[in-house]
C-alpha cells in the first residue's frame, strides 16, 4: 500500500504474512465488546493461503506501519466469516479480537473470597491470554450482596459467558475492559491525553446536549432484605435551568455502594453531555481506551474527551485514515 506518508497494512495468518491485501478496517471501542476487524484480499494474488483463513481457530494478526520500519499491531483475533465475490476476485473476511473466546465461553463457576483482579487474571490464563491487570481488593461477593463471600453467573444471569462476568466485574471497579494483543486489559482508563489539533484532522463535528447542560442529581435507592433497611444516596452537578433528576433503585447496597454507583450513573451522562466525531489522517499512538486533548474547535468544545471508538481504515488506493467517537470527561473541557 503506498501514499503520501506510505502507509502499509500486512496481515498475517498464524505468523506468515499473507499476500493480496486491498484494504483493512479495525474497528475498536472502549465499550466493554470485541474489537472487529475486515480485510479485503484479491483472491488471485492469495491463492492456496485463502484455505486457512476457513480453518477454525486460526490466528490472524493485523499490522500497521506509517513512514516507519518498525510493524505495530492494530489487532490480534480469529476469523468469524469469509465470503467470495467470484464476480470481482475478492474475499473478505471479518473477525474479532481474542475476546471473541471469553464471549463464546459459557461460565457457571463459583468465585469464593476471590477479587476482580483475581478472576479476571484465571480467566485470562485459561484462554491462554497474558494479563495486564490493576489488582483490586474488594472480594466480588461484595458487590452483589453483602453477607456473601462468594459470586456464582446465575446470580445476575441466566446463561452468560465469561466475558459477561469481565464486563460486569469492569462496571463494578470502574475500569475499562479489551484486548491489547494476546493481552488482556483491566484496569482505570489511561488518562495520559494525546494532543489532536482541528488544523490535522479531515473533519470534526461536535454535539452538545443541552439537557444535560442543566443540574444533574442521581438518586441510588435501595432494600436490604436481610437488614430490611432503605439506603438512599444522592450525586450531583451543577448547570442552568430546572434540575434533570434520575432515580435508580437496586437491591441489597451498602450505603458505599449506593454512593458509588450514583456517582458512577452522574460520570455516565456526564459522558454524553458532549460528543465529538473526528476524521483524520491515520496514525497508530492512539487507543480506543485511552483520552485526546482536542485543540483549536473553540471555547466551550477544546478539552479532553475520552475515545469511544476508534475505526482504522487502510487501502491500497486511498491510504490510511481514521474516524474517532469522542466523550467529554467531565470538567475537561474549556469554559465559554
Amino acid at each position: 500500500m503506498s501514499g503520501a506518508r506510505a502507509p502499509q497494512v500486512q496481515v498475517l495468518l498464524d505468523g506468515a504474512a499473507l499476500p493480496g491485501v486491498m484494504a483493512a478496517d479495525v474497528f475498536a471501542t472502549s465499550q466493554l465488546s470485541a474489537d472487529r476487524f475486515r480485510v479485503r484480499f484479491a483472491v488471485q494474488a492469495l491463492g492456496a493461503a485463502a484455505a486457512g483463513l476457513r480453518r477454525p481457530g486460526a490466528r490472524v494478526e493485523l499490522q500497521g506501519t506509517v513512514m516507519a520500519p518498525a510493524w505495530v499491531s492494530l489487532l490480534v483475533g480469529e476469523v468469524d466469516s469469509v465470503t467470495l465475490d467470484a464476480v470481482h476476485g475478492t474475499l473478505e473476511v471479518e473477525g474479532r479480537d481474542l475476546a471473541a473466546r471469553l464471549i463464546e465461553a459459557q461460565a457457571g463457576e463459583n468465585f469464593a473470597n476471590q477479587t476482580s483482579s483475581e478472576i479476571v487474571e484465571a480467566v485470562a490464563a485459561r484462554h491462554g491470554l497474558a494479563a495486564d491487570v490493576t489488582v483490586t481488593s474488594t472480594p466480588v461477593g461484595r458487590y452483589y450482596q453483602d453477607q456473601h463471600d462468594r459470586m456464582t453467573l446465575a446470580q445476575f444471569a441466566r446463561a452468560a459467558t465469561e466475558w459477561d462476568l469481565l464486563t460486569w466485574l469492569a462496571v463494578q471497579e470502574g475500569f475499562v475492559l479489551g484486548l491489547l494483543g494476546d493481552r488482556l486489559q483491566f484496569g482505570p482508563r489511561d488518562m495520559n491525553p494525546q494532543p489532536i489539533t482541528v488544523q490535522n484532522c479531515l473533519a470534526v463535528e461536535g454535539t452538545q446536549q443541552v439537557s444535560l447542560l442543566r443540574p444533574i442529581e442521581v438518586t441510588v435507592r435501595s432494600w436490604g432484605t436481610r437488614a430490611g433497611a432503605q439506603v438512599e444516596q444522592k450525586a450531583s452537578a451543577p448547570g442552568v435551568g430546572p434540575v434533570l433528576s434520575q432515580i435508580v433503585t437496586k437491591p441489597n447496597l451498602s450505603a458505599d455502594q449506593a454512593l458509588a454507583l450514583a456517582q458512577s450513573v452522574l460520570a455516565d451522562l456526564q459522558l454524553h453531555a458532549r460528543t465529538a466525531r473526528i476524521a483524520m489522517p491515520g496514525e497508530l499512538m492512539l487507543s480506543a481506551r485511552g483520552v485526546v486533548a482536542m485543540s483549536g474547535m473553540g471555547a466551550g468544545w477544546d478539552g479532553t474527551y475520552a475515545v469511544g471508538t476508534l475505526d482504522r481504515h487502510l487501502d491500497a488506493k486511498h491510504g490510511f485514515t481514521q474516524t474517532l467517537e469522542l466523550q467529554s470527561i467531565p470538567g475537561g473541557a474549556s469554559g465559554g
